[in-house]
C-alpha cells in the first residue's frame, strides 16, 4: 500500500506539466550483469557507449540530461526509476541490445507502457526516427511487456532495444564508432521531435502504473516467502537426517 501511494504522489506532483523537461538516459545492465553477450561483445558496454553519445547529441540542443550510470557498475531497477523520479517532469529511455539463438534474427524495436499515451507517441518518434535513419529491420513499437524501468517511472519512459549483436552483421555495424554514432543521432531525433507534440499522461495511466506495480511487488514477495520455507524445510530435513544417523 505505501509503495502504491508512493508512486502515486510522484504521479499527482507530475500532472498538469509538459511530458519532459530532463531526459534520464539509462545503459541498460552494468557491473556483475552484463546484459547479453556474443563473441565478446558485451550488451552493458555498448549501452554506456551509446547512453554518452546521446547524451551529447541531447546537451548540443540543450536539453537536460542525467545518466543513471557513468561507469560499468551494477545499479537495481528500483534505483534506475527512482532517478527519473526525482525529476518531476521527466523522460526516461532505456538503452538495450538484443540477443538469440536464432542469429538470423535482427532488428530493433522500442517498448512503451500500453496505458500511458505520452510513452507511446515518444516510443513512436523514436521508432520513426531510426527507421528513417538507420539501416536496421523495424520490429516495431511494443506496447504488451510491464518492464519495471516503464511501470515504476512516474513520468513517460521507454525502453530501446537497439538490435541484436547475436547477428554477426547487425553486431558489427552496431559495435563501431559510426554505427553507434548514428544510432545515437537517430534517438536524439526522435526525442527531440516528439517533445513539443507531448503532454503529461492523464490520472488514469498513472494509476494504471501504479496497480501494475503493485500486483508485481506482491507476486515477488510472495515467490521470496515460497523460497524461505523451502529453505527451512531443507534445513529441517537435513538437520533430522543428522539426527538419525547419529542414532545408529
Amino acid at each position: 500500500m505505501l509503495r502504491r501511494l508512493a508512486l502515486a504522489a510522484l504521479a499527482a506532483a507530475a500532472g498538469g506539466l509538459g511530458a519532459f523537461e530532463t531526459v534520464v538516459i539509462d545503459p541498460g545492465h552494468g557491473g556483475n550483469d552484463e546484459g547479453t553477450k556474443w563473441r565478446g561483445l558485451s550488451e552493458k558496454d555498448l549501452n554506456l557507449s551509446v547512453a554518452r553519445r546521446l547524451e551529447k547529441q541531447l546537451r548540443a540542443k540543450h536539453i537536460n540530461t542525467v545518466l543513471t550510470r557513468h561507469c560499468d557498475s551494477f545499479i537495481s531497477l528500483d534505483e534506475r526509476a527512482a532517478m527519473a523520479n526525482l525529476y518531476p517532469e521527466s523522460l526516461l529511455v532505456s538503452i538495450h541490445f538484443n540477443g538469440s539463438r536464432l542469429t538470423s534474427v535482427a532488428g530493433f524495436e522500442v517498448f512503451a507502457f500500453r496505458e500511458s499515451p505520452s510513452s507511446r507517441a515518444i516510443a513512436e518518434s523514436i521508432r520513426q526516427s531510426m527507421t528513417g535513419s538507420l539501416l536496421i529491420k523495424d520490429r516495431g513499437l511494443q506496447t504488451d511487456e510491464d518492464f519495471a524501468v516503464l511501470v515504476r517511472s512516474a513520468g513517460s519512459a521507454v525502453l530501446v532495444e537497439c538490435g541484436f549483436i547475436s547477428n554477426k552483421a547487425e553486431a558489427a555495424r552496431l559495435s563501431s564508432p559510426e554505427g553507434q554514432q548514428a544510432l545515437a543521432e537517430a534517438l536524439a531525433l526522435g526525442i527531440l521531435r516528439a517533445k513539443p507534440l507531448v503532454s503529461a499522461d492523464p490520472p488514469e495511466a498513472d494509476l494504471a502504473k501504479c496497480e501494475i506495480d503493485q500486483i508485481k511487488h506482491e507476486a515477488a514477495a510472495k515467490k521470496a516467502l515460497l523460497a524461505e520455507k523451502k529453505s527451512e524445510t531443507a534445513k529441517k530435513v537435513a538437520a533430522s537426517r543428522g539426527k538419525t544417523r547419529r542414532k545408529r
